[in-house]
Formats: C-alpha cells, sequence, structure tokens
C-alpha cells in the first residue's frame, strides 16, 4: 500500500464508561470475526487483524490524574521468537507479600 492508498481515522472523545464499554466489546466481537471496519464521517478503514498481534499497554497515575493506553498491531506472517513475562489485568489490587513468608523483596 503506497502513501496514496494509506487510510486513517483518528478519534478522541470524553465519554461515559458505559459507552467506552461498548466500543471495546465492539472491538472484541471484530477481533473475534477476523475483521475489523471503523467508520467515521463518511470514511472508513477495514482492518483484517493477523493471528499474532503486537500489543502495547502503557499506564500512568498521577495524583489527579489517570492513564491506560492500548496500541495493537500486526503484520502477516509474524512469529513470536520467545514469550514475555504475561501481564495480568483484573479490577483487583494484588496482595502485597510480607518479606518473611518467601516472598522476594529488596530490603
Amino acid at each position: 500500500m503506497g502513501k496514496r492508498d494509506k487510510k486513517e481515522i483518528s478519534f478522541e472523545k470524553t465519554m461515559k464508561n458505559s459507552e467506552l464499554i461498548s466500543y471495546l466489546e465492539a472491538i472484541v466481537k471484530s477481533l473475534k470475526e477476523g475483521k475489523i471496519v471503523i467508520e467515521q464521517g463518511g470514511q472508513f478503514v477495514s482492518l483484517t487483524p493477523g493471528e499474532m498481534i503486537t500489543v502495547e499497554m502503557e499506564t500512568k497515575q498521577k495524583k489527579d490524574k489517570e492513564r491506560l493506553a492500548l496500541e495493537f498491531s500486526w503484520k502477516a506472517g509474524l512469529v513470536i521468537e520467545h514469550d514475555e513475562e504475561s501481564v495480568k489485568i483484573s479490577s483487583e489490587a494484588p496482595m502485597k507479600q510480607p518479606y518473611g513468608d518467601g516472598g522476594i523483596g529488596i530490603r
């Protein structure tokens, strides 16, 4: 795809949590179906995710502002060379392990 064939849609909006959940659910459904079509203002971009998807996640927490950024990308024929440490996502904060019960800690 050359420069003339490049399609791009950019989107930023403040919305209710329930609206964001609907967008995320639509992305998950589309991923499961193997095709993601993003439409805005009469334009659209049709994406066909590969079997292997690179995920970038960045979180930041400040006194009065929090941020979670997700980016997904893929290339045809991508193969995993090694399995990196997995990331857990949940609504529960992990329990801190005291140093005396076999947990690893720096003193």
